[in-house]
Order: structure tokens, then C-alpha cells, then sequence
């Protein structure tokens, strides 16, 4: 299954992945700048609280902090398509 791109916000990028999707219950969005490196990304949590699984490699800390306000100005929308993406990775 595909790790879909969500969002763009300048050069960050945000998105799921199907891993965390089959086993997780909490819901997480991954962010990298430039491309989708699931090596290298940030990992944040969006559930019950927004915090940061992982920092990665990719981003530099006002990078990561910009993420971050994204990810609360859009958390609304984040959460409506982690769990139609979570539907559909477990279907």
C-alpha cells in the first residue's frame, strides 16, 4: 500500500505511512522536506496530543517547529484522513 502525500507546505512535505496504519491505533503523520525519505523523517504523533515520535534527519529544528504549527492549523484534516486511510490499509 501506497504512504500517500497529505500535505504541502512550502518544501515540507507530510504524510502517512502504511506501516503505522496496520499497526498503530494511534494516529501519526511523517514529514520530510523535499521528498518522502522514510529513513530520514520526522515522525509526529496526532493523537491525544501532538508531539514529536521522532525529529529525523531530514529537518532542522525551526523546520520541525514550522511542521509542528502546520500539522495544529491542520490537525482537524489530518485526523478525517488518517482514519479513512486507516480504514482502508485494514480492509
Amino acid at each position: 500500500m501506497m504512504s500517500p502525500k497529505i500535505l504541502e507546505a512550502g518544501e515540507l512535505l507530510f504524510w502517512f505511512h502504511s506501516y503505522d496504519a496496520l499497526h498503530e491505533n494511534r494516529a501519526s503523520v511523517h514529514v520530510g522536506k523535499g521528498s518522502q525519505n522514510d529513513h530520514n523523517d520526522a515522525k509526529i504523533w496526532l493523537e491525544p496530543n501532538i508531539e514529536v515520535a521522532r525529529a529525523g534527519k531530514t529537518l532542522r529544528n525551526h523546520e520541525l517547529k514550522r511542521a509542528l504549527k502546520v500539522i495544529e492549523q491542520n490537525l482537524e484534516h489530518f485526523l478525517k484522513e488518517w482514519h479513512g486511510y486507516k480504514r482502508k490499509a485494514s480492509g
